[in-house]
């Protein structure tokens, strides 16, 4: 691949290829040195990937087992978490399918009840942006997915990431066509940037880059999962006081929700408090400041 298919097949046409820090740009809102950004997944899949292979010779192959893993997730693992998260005073933006909004409507609405930003994550978690063949297909889901969460909670779906986060070459003039903000799509960046598409800005807001998924921190154990989410956030606020740093956590209802994994998310934000100087923050934060920054 030469560089100037590399230019347009990484999309550095559009994205930055070597994102700045911009000299003006001293602190975070309110003179914060370090943002903490909190991503809450809360998918549904219409096909639940299977957690374990199914029995040799089954005839029935629809899986229960991988089926209550995301059931639970909806029952019971977003109350937790929206508990977990209540008792820290933490906001978070909670990235929801369009078919999570049909099947569980009322989730949705406290969600926005309590004060998080609701944000698309595309239309059904079984159904990834690169398996589609056209741009109309993705487009289509992504306008029925942003429809669907906009009923619900009557305001502007303004935030946006594919699932994967895998986006296909059609996603980022979607995006901007459809009117969101920001984008989570890219794990690229210690900071936000900005991205112009079709005479449109949107901010790249990141995604665990620094940071992590509870996916990334269940499979080292609980425990160890902590300490490298902690020792991330210790070094990432020591490097704020020379200038200011950010960290994502992105977490799923699925698994933070279950009690060993809502503990952990329960430690982290006990850290994050006792650290002066860090915000909190959702993705329409980070998206409004970096967009007010870029027009000052």
């Amino acid at each position: 691949m030469t560089p100037d298919e590399m230019a347009h097949v990484y999309q550095w046409d559009l994205r930055p290829k070597l994102p700045s820090r911009r000299p003006d740009f001293g602190s975070w809102p309110g003179g914060a040195r370090m943002a903490v950004q909190l991503l809450m997944l809360h998918e549904w899949e219409s096909i639940p990937r299977p957690t374990r292979p199914m029995p040799a010779g089954a005839h029935h192959t629809f899986d229960f087992l991988s089926l209550g893993i995301r059931e639970y997730g909806q029952r019971d693992g977003f109350w937790r978490i929206m508990d977990v998260l209540d008792r820290h005073q933490a906001k978070a933006s909670v990235l929801v399918n369009g078919l999570t909004c049909e099947l569980f409507p009322e989730t949705v609405r406290e969600a926005k009840r309590r004060g998080h930003e609701l944000a698309c994550h595309q239309w059904d978690q079984a159904i990834h942006p690169t398996t589609y063949k056209t741009r109309e297909e993705e487009r289509e889901d992504l306008h029925r997915a942003k429809s669907a969460l906009e009923v619900l909670t009557g305001e502007p779906a303004l935030g946006y990431m594919s699932q994967g986060p895998r986006p296909t070459p059609h996603t980022l003039d979607l995006t901007a066509e459809a009117g969101f903000l920001w984008t989570a799509d890219y794990s690229d960046s210690d900071l936000p940037y900005l991205i112009e598409v079709g005479g449109r800005k949107l901010v790249s807001v990141g995604y665990v880059a620094p940071g992590f998924t509870d996916n990334d921190l269940q499979r080292a154990g609980s425990e160890a999962g902590l300490h490298e989410l902690l020792t991330t956030l210790d070094v990432l606020y020591e490097e704020s006081a020379r200038q200011p740093m950010k960290l994502c956590y992105a977490f799923h209802s699925h698994v933070t929700g279950r009690p060993v994994m809502s503990n952990l998310l329960d430690r982290f934000l006990s850290h994050v408090r006792q650290r002066p100087g860090v915000w909190l923050c959702r993705g329409i934060d980070l998206a409004r400041f970096w967009l007010e920054l870029a027009h000052n």
